[in-house]
């Protein structure tokens, strides 16, 4: 079958924005058109939404930036570091990876699953047997038969479609999680609605409404007089009144509209999803390093769970089956993964290891050399 990478037709799309019209009726029924498998319009709204909203952007790009600023290594399970045959194994997947020209696009594409519910990449082979390139198929091109079907092409991207294109899967790398694009969309569309009411309060309040009070007893024939004086004075702001005139400023709307807070609030929601906790973008006055200290704990801890489970999908998608076709009969004793580690669990581990060492205990330094990533060798006795 001709690589679906290479067939990808939706120009339609092109000339239309989901954004426009969409109100909460609309966005329930393209969620629940994705629990049926309908992807096409679903996705490409969460297409834009990303691009559309300051803080949404920023949350994915904060996340993609501490996964694409680890480098990659091929570890040797614990168990098998005498093993020449599992040195054969992490030389072996080096190469594989080291063939991949766009590996580092590929997993920023990759990434994408997380905040949309998947993410798909077609394996392209090489001559020689191995993958050439990651070629990245977007979310609006796929549908599945409900919830749990069988992943379909649809290669238009058209909406309503029901069946597509069977694929086989062993010639895709397929993320799939729970979309946090399903909880921002909504916030997303409440903070546009009050971002749009807050305008239209002040196309109304923005300016104030300025009536000037005549002195008592102004004689009809003079009202007209002091009308145009009035009016040349708001035109530029200065001038003469008669004696005991006044000036009213009519502030309607309220003192303090809620509009800011409620926006506020929502992207503090966006942000509290998407990474955990406040960070330093929201971080408020007066509230000290521990708290930010925490929600940068938090961060960490997401964005090596990005890492663990991305490197688990590539394990399965490309370690494995190489590793099953080129060393047949063999346990696989090799695996990708990203490093080093984002928290201070290395650092840990060490201390770990010093602490066990002084009561008496030892650990294997091949335990170390996996948990940590550093390459281990036994130094001369003293």
């Amino acid at each position: 079958m001709k690589m679906i990478a290479l067939q990808k037709n939706h120009g339609w799309r092109d000339a239309y924005n989901p954004l426009r019209g969409l109100n909460l009726s609309r966005l329930t029924a393209l969620q629940e058109a994705g629990e049926r498998g309908q992807y096409a319009d679903l996705q490409w709204l969460y297409y834009y939404m990303e691009r559309s909203d300051a803080m949404i952007h920023s949350v994915i790009q904060r996340r993609r930036a501490a996964l694409l600023s680890l480098d990659w290594d091929i570890r040797i399970v614990s168990q098998a570091q005498h093993d020449p045959r599992a040195q054969q194994q992490a030389d072996f997947l080096r190469m594989a990876y080291d063939n991949i020209d766009n590996f580092r696009e590929a997993v920023s594409f990759l990434f994408t699953g997380f905040f949309r519910g998947f993410a798909h990449l077609e394996k392209h082979w090489a001559a020689n047997g191995l993958i050439e390139r990651l070629e990245p198929v977007e979310q609006w091109f796929w549908l599945r038969d409900g919830l749990f079907g069988d992943w379909e092409y649809n290669a238009g991207a058209n909406p309503g479609t029901l069946r597509g294109e069977p694929i086989e899967s062993a010639d895709f790398i397929i993320h799939e999680t729970a979309a946090l694009d399903r909880i921002l969309s909504v916030l997303y569309l409440r903070k546009n609605l009050s971002q749009r009411d807050w305008d239209s309060f002040l196309s109304v309040y923005g300016i104030p409404a300025i009536f000037l009070v005549g002195p008592p007893n102004v004689p009809e024939d003079k009202q007209k007089e002091y009308q145009t004086i009035a009016e040349q004075i708001l035109s530029d702001g200065r001038g003469f009144l008669p004696h005991e005139s006044d000036i009213k400023f009519v502030n309607g709307g309220g003192d303090k509209p809620p509009f800011h807070d409620q926006i506020k609030y929502l992207d503090e929601q966006i942000t509290i999803a998407a990474t955990g906790g406040l960070l330093t973008m929201l971080a408020e006055a007066g509230s000290g390093t521990l708290a930010g200290g925490a929600h940068q704990d938090t961060f960490l801890q997401i964005a090596k769970s990005d890492a663990v489970t991305l490197a688990g999908v590539l394990q399965n998608a490309i370690d494995v089956p190489l590793l099953q076709q080129h060393f047949p009969g063999q346990p696989v004793q090799a695996y990708f993964e990203f490093s080093p580690n984002l928290t201070q669990e290395t650092r840990q581990v060490v201390q770990d290891a010093l602490l066990l060492k002084a009561a008496g205990l030892e650990v294997k330094p091949e335990e170390i050399s996996e948990k940590t990533g550093y390459s281990l060798t036994q130094s001369p006795e003293r």
